[in-house]
């Protein structure tokens, strides 16, 4: 799997996450860690690729979301639709952090 990751003005958008599991969440959640430690703190993860999303992934995604908020930033999900979407809202997570269309408009949400 390739990670990208791309700068929109001050936001990290990580995306080409194709599963988000057991086996895919030890390299996701370096990547994650990774831009934090160079200082990004306000990300977003690209959900549009995402197939499948097991409990280990939803692991890693809270906590990036911890770690973003402890450096003084956030975290916003983009894309997530069907079963993903599904997914985020049966495990509560749609309450606990946001979660837009599309990557743009969820880096757009960091303006003030």
């Amino acid at each position: 799997m390739e990670i990208a990751v791309a700068q929109h003005d001050d936001v990290r958008v990580v995306s080409g996450i194709r599963s988000l599991d057991a086996a895919t969440s030890p390299q996701v959640l370096t990547v994650l860690e990774d831009e934090l430690e160079q200082g990004s703190t306000k990300m977003v993860i690209d959900l549009s690729d995402v197939g499948y999303l097991s409990s280990a992934g939803l692991r890693v995604i809270l906590i990036a979301l911890r770690n973003a908020r402890s450096a003084g930033g956030d975290l916003r999900l983009a894309g997530a639709e069907g079963n993903i979407q599904r997914v985020l809202k049966i495990s509560g997570f749609d309450t606990i952090l946001d979660s837009f269309p599309t990557s743009e408009e969820a880096v757009a949400s960091f303006r003030p």
